[in-house]
């Protein structure tokens, strides 16, 4: 296999892992999120310092990572979560904001602006690197559990749940949901999925910085791959992210100066004609049906 294909696979399984993650809270639960990178920069971050400070091996890093970009959601899920709609939004971007400028801020992040090195090669390295075929198997890998993550919190009461706060927050909280809990969960869960695509890029790019962890892009090509394969659905965010880096590609092949000018009017014209996303659109519908429908749980019903 070619370098280009597999840099094009592991870029892929990148996208699908934080297209999963924004689609938990964004597509289930129905909060627009703008602040996602955050959480993928805090866990590049933390693997960063984890295999540096620590001398933990990345295999034991990466998921220690996720936990603290978890926590994260956590801490800012509290307050933000209080908000809905555009109120919601623009929270979301200012925490992701804020947290940019406060790993720019901290010294111990930055090592007077040149980032952070992680140690591959010599006596002092933890892990030894990855090489291009192995990053595509670890993306590859991390992208088929966040699909299996969603999969299975849609089959579970907190999948229903989301469901029900995403068409109606009142009626959910009048039927007993616990809306807060199940919330901040969807959020935590988003977050540490994050948290799992920044730890494993932190690595594959050996040298992390604010500008490239917490690049606002990522939100809007993220956001962007869950519209166009259809939001609130399983299998919605890979055919958007399949979708997406083809277009690239194509793009960078051919008008690599046009690339921003062409996705735009490409997810715009997505966004008019196909609003539900490619995913339930047409003939989509009867070949993935099967995988991008959410089948909701069986009912019992109230009363006997």
């Amino acid at each position: 296999m070619s370098t280009f294909v597999e840099s094009t696979l592991t870029t892929l399984c990148l996208y699908v892992v934080v297209a999963q993650s924004w689609n938990l809270i964004g597509g289930l639960a129905g909060y627009a999120s703008f602040g996602q990178v955050a959480f993928y920069g805090v866990g590049g971050y933390a693997v960063a310092l984890l295999m540096l400070d620590a001398s933990l091996s990345f295999w034991v890093a990466l998921p220690l990572a996720a936990l603290v970009a978890g926590a994260y959601g956590l801490l800012l899920g509290l307050p933000l979560l209080r908000l809905r709609g555009e109120y919601f939004a623009v929270a979301t971007l200012v925490a992701a904001a804020a947290t940019q400028a406060l790993a720019a801020w901290q010294p111990a992040f930055t090592s007077q602006g040149a980032g952070l090195t992680i140690t591959t090669v010599g006596t002092h390295q933890t892990t030894p690197y990855l090489g291009a075929g192995g990053f595509t198997l670890l993306f590859a890998g991390l992208a088929a559990f966040s699909v299996g993550v969603v999969a299975v919190l849609t089959h579970t009461r907190l999948g229903y749940a989301l469901r029900v706060i995403r068409d109606d927050e009142r009626l959910a909280r009048a039927v007993g949901v616990r809306a807060g809990w199940t919330k901040l969960t969807a959020f935590a869960v988003s977050a540490a999925l994050a948290g799992l695509a920044g730890g494993a890029s932190a690595f594959r790019l050996v040298t992390v910085t604010p500008g490239q962890m917490f690049d606002p892009t990522i939100t809007v090509l993220t956001i962007a791959m869950v519209v166009l394969g259809g939001a609130g659905t399983v299998f919605g965010p890979v055919i958007g992210a399949v979708a997406l880096t083809a277009l690239t590609t194509a793009v960078d092949a051919v008008l690599p100066s046009s690339r921003d000018l062409v996705l735009a009017l490409v997810i715009l014209a997505a966004v008019v004609f196909v609003p539900r996303g490619l995913g339930r659109s047409g003939h989509m519908v009867r070949l993935f049906a099967p995988l991008t429908e959410l089948r909701r749980p069986r009912q019992r019903p109230l009363l006997r």
